[in-house]
């Protein structure tokens, strides 16, 4: 039976283990953005790593496909925008999740393997028990 607080302290370096191995993935990626034109050329969309729009520019024969042909340039260039703007997060995060598992894995288990929760719920039951041996708070 493992004891509680070195459980917690195991727990507790590896996250500030992940935490330093991924300490500037955060500015990296808001530091992304992907911009693609629509299939003619004719508009031409940026995103940030979520999505978002950040830019957007228009020849002047896009403005003279009419208002039905304009927000459908718009729209292709928005999507093939935010399909670049994955890929460039997907290369900066890829392994990440193999990463987070292979850190926190053998201490709550892989996906599937419920023992986990009997080793968590034996931890919290201990801590009850400590808890309503400590003093109550200074008045």
């Amino acid at each position: 039976m493992t004891d509680p607080s070195s459980a917690f302290d195991a727990l507790a370096g590896r996250i500030a283990d992940i935490e330093r191995r991924f300490a500037g993935l955060r500015d990296d990626l808001a530091e992304l953005s992907g911009t693609a034109a629509d299939e003619s050329g004719l508009v031409s969309a940026t995103v940030d790593a979520t999505g978002a729009l950040t830019g957007l520019t228009l020849t002047p024969a896009a403005l003279r496909t009419g208002t039905e042909g304009v927000a459908e340039l718009v729209l292709d260039a928005y999507r093939r925008a935010r399909e670049v703007a994955s890929g460039h997060v997907d290369e900066h995060t890829e392994g990440l999740d193999v990463a987070l598992g292979a850190g926190l894995g053998d201490l709550f288990g892989t996906p599937g393997d419920f023992s986990a929760l009997g080793r968590l719920e034996e931890t919290v039951a201990r801590l009850g028990r400590l808890d309503d041996r400590l003093p109550g708070s200074p008045a």
